[in-house]
């Protein structure tokens, strides 16, 4: 059986839930019992004040008819509050009741010891048995009836605990139903976060699988959860790299195998006739420099690998770093190139702040990046154009700058120009204009220096700029 992550989310939910649902509970348990407490304490001693207002007045002004009142206003207060009112004075003598307390009210004498503060003028209440006179535990209120400042006797409420919590086992009983639906809504909505959670992961799975079965195009769509839609980018951005990856593999390998497979034939095609008399022997050099010819390209085409091995992946390259005049480097190049300028017509424009321009860095390395851009810049220069080079002092740094006038670099090619064996649009290329790995090798060697390279192309024209460390 499979695990997937839905049922550990699940657990996970199905627990966070039950364990807040407990502490809920207990809290609400807790806050209840002690509202009730308090509510019924309140409740009890306003009437018991009441009461005991009342028989300090009947005392003092008796009649029968207040006496009426009295006992009325008595019955109906412990009707209300659901106690048992009695009486006493100062000795514990039973000296009032309320009718339903009457029935248990066997001795007309009460311990009222453990309510000795009630008989120094203050209010009393405790949980407990009152004097076993209830057979059960109860709740007291104890007010003391006052005289001209004086206490004369005591009122108590009783109240049996079980009509107390009569209250609380209802509010219990709505607590858990509320606390139940609550916890099953709770899971139906775990369950469907759990789901949407699950469907992009297993949909990044999915298309994971694909990828690797070679369906490079595979893409996924994901934004229902910020941190699943960044990750499904990130997959689209990889799966992206892949393809382009595989084509520009592909293609390579089929610039490879035709570039490979042009030198062999015509090498085995000359040798062989050189061998089977085909070509006669006045005409042998001939052949036998265009074979030399043939190897010689073959070797560019192995070097070519073996500069992929240099400057690829994590390998550094040691370099040599010497201080040099760059400017000077700059028109040697141009030299090397001016046959291929002529063809073009094109103008060279030199644009130097100085003279000489020196710069600390590897010679031989930054040759071959002047070589690059410039060979660029010759190779992709429009009919009678112009080549513009730069070298301008900023601060510690000189900043250098190729600019050819002709067709631009699409945006699409711009992403890729920078990776191995990458060629632009066929427009801007003919065959045997190398494996792409020019501009490859120009960045590799400017992030040895710790330098960046940079490309602007539009319009008419296109603009590499670096810079190397200006010497001191």
């Amino acid at each position: 059986m499979k695990k997937t992550i839905f049922a550990p989310l699940m657990w996970l939910s199905i627990t966070i839930i039950l364990v807040s649902a407990f502490v809920l509970g207990c809290v609400h348990i807790v806050l209840i019992d002690r509202y009730i407490i308090s509510s019924k304490k309140h409740t009890m001693l306003q009437s018991a004040e009441r009461i005991s207002e009342l028989t300090a007045a009947l005392s003092e002004n008796y009649s029968p008819q207040l006496e009426s009142f009295y006992r009325l206003n008595m019955d109906l207060v412990a009707q209300n509050t659901q106690s048992h009112i009695i009486v006493t004075d100062t000795k514990g003598n039973v000296v009032n009741f309320s009718t339903p307390a009457k029935k248990y009210i066997v001795n007309k004498n009460i311990n009222i010891d453990a309510f000795g503060a009630a008989m120094e003028g203050e209010n009393v209440y405790k949980i407990g048995p009152f004097d076993s006179i209830f057979g059960q535990k109860i709740f007291t209120v104890a007010v003391p009836v006052m005289i001209n400042k004086k206490v004369y006797g005591i009122v108590f409420f009783n109240s049996p605990v079980p009509e107390l919590y009569r209250d609380r086992y209802a509010l219990f009983s709505m607590l858990a139903i509320s606390i139940l639906v609550s916890s099953i809504v709770a899971f139906i909505l775990s369950y469907i976060i759990s789901k949407n959670i699950i469907k992009p992961i297993r949909a990044l799975s999915r298309a994971a699988h694909d990828l690797a079965k070679g369906n490079y195009g595979r893409r996924v769509d994901i934004s229902n959860i910020d941190e699943l839609a960044e990750l499904g980018r990130a997959f689209n951005t990889m799966a992206g790299s892949i393809e382009n990856h595989e084509k520009v593999r592909t293609a390579f390998i089929g610039n490879v195998s035709h570039d490979l497979r042009t030198p062999m034939t015509t090498i085995n095609g000359f040798i062989q006739g050189i061998l089977d008399g085909t070509i006669p022997p006045e005409e042998h050099n001939k052949y036998l420099e265009i074979v030399r010819n043939e190897t010689l390209r073959l070797s560019t085409l192995v070097n070519s690998f073996l500069d992929v091995s240099k400057y690829g992946g994590e390998n550094k390259i040691t370099l040599k770093k010497t201080s040099f005049d760059i400017n000077g480097m700059i028109r040697d190049v141009i030299l090397s190139l001016e046959a291929r300028i002529r063809e073009k017509n094109a103008e060279v424009i030199f644009e130097f702040e100085n003279e000489n321009t020196f710069v600390y860095a590897d010679k031989n390395e930054i040759h071959r990046v002047i070589m690059n851009l410039l060979d660029n810049a010759a190779k992709f220069v429009d009919d009678n154009g112009k080549i513009i080079i730069k070298s301008i002092q900023k601060g510690e740094k000189i900043l250098f700058s190729v600019t050819n006038s002709g067709k631009p670099i699409s945006e699409e090619d711009q992403k890729h120009i920078w990776e191995r064996f990458y060629k632009s649009d066929k427009s801007r290329t003919q065959p045997g204009d190398g494996f792409g790995l020019g501009l490859f090798i120009v960045k590799s060697i400017l992030n040895q220096h710790s330098e960046e390279i940079e490309l602007e192309s539009s319009g008419n024209a296109t603009t590499f700029s670096f810079t190397l460390p200006a010497v001191k």
